[in-house]
């Protein structure tokens, strides 16, 4: 995979997820993202973990290595003007604790950029005062809510989904409550390759039957710039009430 980004130039922003960074040994974090900063067409570079969500008290452990290699990264990347980014993945305000804190703030003492990606979630964070708390609660520890998305059509989490909509009426409401630079994308993932568009983005919305319609111009799609893309509301709407929402 280096050998495959250094020989294509094209390539400005790489991601290490593979699951979560954080199961990465220290020194292989460490090695990967030398290898990285050293290619020059190379400008971006997010290490993908919900650590600091879940496990706080690594990066605030001094006999664990895994912030320390990271933090290296990012100072060798300071220097090549290569930005290292941490993306984290903070759901619910109640994940946000004394640890969390110390922990962003070691963080931030290095320069280091942390942006949080929220999945929204049924009855776990999908209520205007739990999103807002979580919003404003990340923006005070220095780490950037970046995106809130809509929960993909995938087996098994259909009673966490929420109807577009819902997303919709958090946005409309969070809207001038934060910062602009502070207020998360609100984003649905397309199915079928279609990439993240802003969820107000869609070129129609069927609230009686939940069926969205979205197009991607600037995705690359055997299906030309027009390709559509559906996306479909969780089929159970107990307690989702679509006509709340017009």
């Amino acid at each position: 995979m280096l050998q495959y980004i250094s020989d294509t130039p094209q390539i400005k922003d790489v991601v290490v997820s593979g699951g979560d960074a954080y199961m990465l040994d220290p020194k292989h974090l460490h090695d990967i993202g030398e290898e990285l900063v050293k290619i020059p067409h190379l400008k971006r570079i997010r290490i993908a973990s919900k650590g600091l969500a879940v496990c706080p008290m690594r990066i605030t452990d001094k006999e664990d290595y895994w912030a320390k290699a990271l933090l290296e990264v990012h100072a060798q990347g300071r220097k090549q003007g290569v930005h290292v980014a941490l993306h984290t993945h903070f759901n619910h305000p109640s994940e946000i604790t004394w640890v969390t804190k110390l922990a962003a703030q070691k963080l931030f003492e290095q320069g280091l950029t942390v942006r949080n990606q929220t999945v929204l979630l049924r009855g776990i964070n999908d209520d205007l005062e739990t999103m807002s708390t979580l919003i404003h609660g990340l923006a005070d520890i220095n780490i950037q809510p970046y995106y809130v998305y809509q929960g993909d059509m995938v087996k098994g989490v259909e009673d966490l989904r929420t109807p577009l909509w819902k997303i919709l009426d958090l946005e409309q409401q969070l809207l001038g409550t934060i910062a602009g630079f502070m207020m998360p994308k609100f984003v649905v993932d397309l199915p079928g390759g279609g990439g993240k568009r802003p969820a107000h983005n869609y070129m129609s919305y069927d609230r009686s039957t939940g069926v969205s319609v979205y197009t991607a111009p600037g995705v690359e799609k055997r299906g030309g710039p027009d390709q559509r893309y559906y996306y479909h509301d969780p089929m159970s709407q107990e307690g989702h009430d679509r006509s709340a929402i017009r």
